[in-house]
């Protein structure tokens, strides 16, 4: 086994024998690049000191240990490593390393770092968990060399390997030493902008000596930002440089302060030196990468070089080029949906072409496209492309538009710069789309007309083809089609469902409008009013399935049932009351299908795995406060319904009979439709489920033959694939797989997706909105105040929802509802008046406020808030 490889060898060993970091300096050697001399000490190298480390008690105690005790445990087992000892095969090669720098000078020193297997790798960078000795001669380098190896056993190494799926019981490193640089100013440089996400910016940071300073945040560094397109630096920002790291000649270090801080430490034409290299860098390895390097005697160096673990990727084909024109999205997962994980391969085939069916419906040709088109499903997400839809519709119509979907987005939408953003001309599947939408739509203007003219009747006709629709659907499903066949009709049915509801839709928006035109001439009090019109509508699908999740959790099989495993094991055998049983199998033929992320065929749903469901009822069960009591408040906000019409009917009836007639006219269509909103999507996710099940028992033959290894894979692919899977039993689904959940893989580690990103990677983001001390400022969505303690959720099965809690999320679906119930009121990052969340709380009367950026982190569990959702603030009490 090899013990020592040569920077400069021709020969680049695996990852797994010298690291990350070391594997990294090796090519950059390679590639020309000025990297200092130096070589590393393999994996290999340091078997005896873990094999004897594994052998002791200490180390029995760190794997078995508590995380609260890991510190305590670990500090023992690295104590122990101050003592180990080279034996004589390792001492000699060791020697012989060194004795190629000693030859050269006496006083020599070398930097000693750590360059482990699992570190600097592009989805993990263990940053700041192992340890670095610099200025190291001859007579301290093996105690730097057991400072590096006691480092792989800190306790930070270990929760950073908890944290991300690493062994605990398999520790590995190898060690770099490398000639010391006596730099003169020193730091780290980005090839994309880490604060706005951007591919084209450069970012330096730097500071006088060694980099130390600035990589492990001892002084505030010098920053610059640079275009690495046109090679012009955008910014220049003086940092404090409180202290700065220089070598000392007998060895080891000294900490001064630094020669200026008034003064930038770097000039333009060093600055333009850093950008050539760390693009250099970004070109071998085809990917975003931070560097650190040095200055000494005004030769630049390079000395480390490793992926970017914490950016934003955007798939290939939605970037452009660097210095080309650039595209604007809009993520409507999010904003739209309120999803926050990407959606799966499946999700995403089946969503894509169901857009393209509702597209080819609407404007008598397909217009959707990521790129090309109106925007579309893409990797796990779905984009609106804001850049073809401004140049389609005119920015102040897409923002007015999208306003009662998310304020944060629609604000976005209306500050863009149209000279960078917006195309020259439309592309060529997007010319003539609104003429051609315009004529395939008449029909559907009539029909609004109709709603309009004649609620009730028009009602009756809606009801009777949303019935005859699910029938046509149903009995495709007992057809035996194939996936693709039934796929196919799911997907025409799913859209015969949107065309369907458009009109009542359509008419509740435009009587709501109409009577905000009656009033806009009132004082401002009447026109608050309006906002109480929007209360407790009936035919609203969603807050029934609320409502009835509130019945079931009256029942004292939900009450008293102390688990999950109890209660399935009673619900299977039918032991509980033929009451409850009798909900029970009502809820779930009603509203089985439904689940948090829904609109993804692979999530499991509520009849299925009703785990989740069951965990929602007992924090419902724990409601018995009639304050929260969504069947008392939901009769509550429509007598305050009701009073609000009263009192603007008599407003209106001071402006005459035309005006008091029309109001009434209105109001009617606007109760009796507005609750259908929710409708389209509970129609949609009702067939999305019938191909679900379809979908599962494809799946299980797969699985039973070995070609997949789990039921779920099956949705890592697309129909298409699955169809040909059943026909060919000789299709290997493996390369299939890995093929098309690549690009889902690389953003395994995103937890919050952007809401606007441009095809340069670029994330948008508005300027913080001034607020008084102690206050936030959001989008009034459902009007009240209430007071109570915050609850953060990031998912919805994260924790319980308990009576009188502040429901804080960044967006919400469907599968939220049952949180609104117990909630007192609830504050949401992303959401705009149509957005779910603000659907359901003004359903339920509850107070709500959208569009407080990063509300999740500002807030916190346990603190308390005021929510007034008339005049969208928080106050933080």
């Amino acid at each position: 086994m090899k013990f020592v490889y040569s920077f400069d060898s021709k020969e680049i060993p695996s990852l797994s024998k010298v690291g990350g970091k070391a594997m990294s300096l090796m090519r950059m050697t390679q590639q020309g690049l000025p990297v200092p001399p130096g070589f590393v000490l393999s994996v290999e190298f340091f078997k005896p000191w873990f094999d004897y480390i594994k052998s002791t008690a200490e180390w029995q105690k760190v794997i078995t240990s508590l995380p609260s005790e890991l510190k305590t445990y670990t500090a023992a087992l690295k104590e122990l490593c101050m003592h180990l000892e080279l034996d004589e095969n390792r001492k000699k090669s060791f020697e012989a390393a060194l004795n190629t720098f000693a030859e050269s000078s006496k006083n020599i020193l070398f930097a000693v770092r750590s360059s482990s297997p699992e570190e600097d790798l592009e989805g993990a960078s263990f940053a700041g968990g192992y340890e670095t000795s610099l200025g190291v001669n001859l007579e301290t380098i093996e105690d730097a060399l057991r400072h590096s190896f006691a480092s792989s056993l800190d306790a930070r190494v270990f929760l950073y390997k908890k944290e991300h799926g690493f062994p605990l019981d398999h520790p590995r490193i190898a060690v770099i030493v490398q000639l010391q640089v006596p730099s003169e100013t020193a730091g780290v440089a980005f090839s994309l902008n880490p604060i706005n996400n951007c591919y084209d910016e450069a970012v330096i940071n730097a500071n006088f000596g060694q980099g130390e300073t600035v990589v492990s945040g001892l002084a505030s560094p010098d920053t610059f930002v640079i275009d690495k397109v046109s090679q012009k630096i955008l910014e220049k920002r003086v940092g404090k440089k409180e202290t700065s790291i220089w070598l000392s000649s007998d060895g080891g270090t000294c900490e001064k302060p630094s020669p200026s801080r008034k003064d930038l430490c770097l000039k333009d034409e060093d600055i333009q030196s850093l950008v050539k290299m760390v693009a250099a860098v970004e070109n071998y390895y085809q990917k975003p990468v931070d560097i650190e390097w040095a200055f000494a005697e005004g030769k630049l160096y390079l000395l480390q070089a490793r992926p970017i673990t914490a950016y934003i990727p955007l798939p290939e084909e939605m970037q452009t080029a660097p210095g080309h024109p650039k595209l604007l999205y809009l993520d409507e997962t999010l904003a739209k949906q309120g999803i926050h994980e990407p959606l799966s391969v499946m999700g995403i085939d089946f969503l894509s072409s169901f857009s393209a069916q509702n597209m080819k419906a609407m404007f008598g040709k397909n217009v959707s496209g990521v790129v090309d088109g109106t925007g579309g499903f893409f990797q796990g997400r779905m984009y609106l492309n804001i850049s073809n839809q401004v140049k389609l519709y005119g920015k102040k119509k897409l923002a007015n538009n999208y306003r009662s979907i998310d304020v944060t987005s629609s604000e976005l939408i209306g500050s863009i710069d149209e000279n960078e953003y917006v195309p020259k001309t439309l592309p060529s599947k997007l010319r003539g789309a609104l003429l051609k939408a315009a004529l395939k739509n008449l029909g559907t203007g009539i029909d609004i007309l109709k709603a309009l003219k004649n609620p009730e009747e028009y009602h009756k006709e809606f009801l009777s083809r949303v019935n005859r629709n699910i029938e046509n659907l149903k009995e495709d499903l007992n057809k035996n089609l194939t996936v693709k066949a039934f796929a196919e009709s799911v997907i025409e049915r799913g859209g015969t469902f949107l065309i369907i509801s458009l009109p009542v839709l359509s008419a509740s928006m435009i009587a709501k409008s109409a009577i905000k035109k009656i009033f806009k001439d009132s004082d401002s009090e009447i026109q608050r009013k309006i906002a109480y019109l929007d209360k407790a509508l009936p035919n609203n699908i969603t807050t029934e399935m609320g409502h009835d999740m509130y019945r079931l959790s009256r029942f004292k099989e939900i009450k008293s049932c102390p688990s999950f495993g109890l209660f399935k094991e009673n619900l299977e055998a039918k032991s509980f009351s033929k009451d409850f049983m009798t909900a029970w199998e009502s809820f779930m033929g009603k509203y089985g299908f439904r689940s948090p992320k829904e609109l993804d065929i692979a999530t499991p749903r509520y009849n299925e795995e009703p785990a989740l469901f069951y965990k929602q009822l007992k924090a419902m069960a724990e409601n018995n406060d009639s304050e929260h009591n969504p069947l008392i408040r939901f009769d509550q906000d429509t007598r305050v319904r009701e009073k609000a019409f009263g009192e603007l009917l008599l407003e209106a009836e001071k402006k005459g009979n035309r005006n008091a007639n029309k109001f009434k006219k209105y109001y009617k269509a606007m109760v009796l439709f507005g609750g259908y909103r929710e409708a389209p999507k509970y129609y949609f996710i009702m067939a999305v489920d019938m191909l679900r099940k379809k979908v599962l028992n494809c799946a299980e033959t797969l699985t039973k033959s070995g070609r997949l290894e789990r039921l779920n894979q099956v949705f890592d692919l697309t129909i298409g694939d699955l169809e040909k899977a059943m026909k060919d039993p000789s299709l290997d689904l493996k390369p299939l797989i890995s093929k098309n959940t690549a690009f889902l893989r690389s953003i395994e580690h995103i937890r919050e997706f952007p809401k606007v990103i441009d095809s340069r990677g670029k994330i948008l983001r508005l300027p913080k909105k001034e607020s008084k001390e102690g206050e936030l400022i959001g989008e009034p969505i459902s009007p009240g105040i209430v007071k109570g303690k915050v609850k953060v959720l990031r998912f919805p099965d994260e924790k319980p929802i308990l009576p009188g809690d502040i429901l804080v999320a960044r967006a919400t679906d469907p599968g939220w509802t049952p949180l609104f119930i117990n909630a007192a009121g609830i504050i949401l990052e992303v959401g705009g008046m149509l957005q779910h969340g603000a659907l359901i709380a003004r359903e339920y009367g509850k107070p709500c406020v959208s569009g407080i950026e990063d509300a999740v982190s500002i807030l916190k569990d346990g603190q308390m808030v005021e929510i007034d959702g008339l005049n969208g603030t928080i106050k933080l009490l």
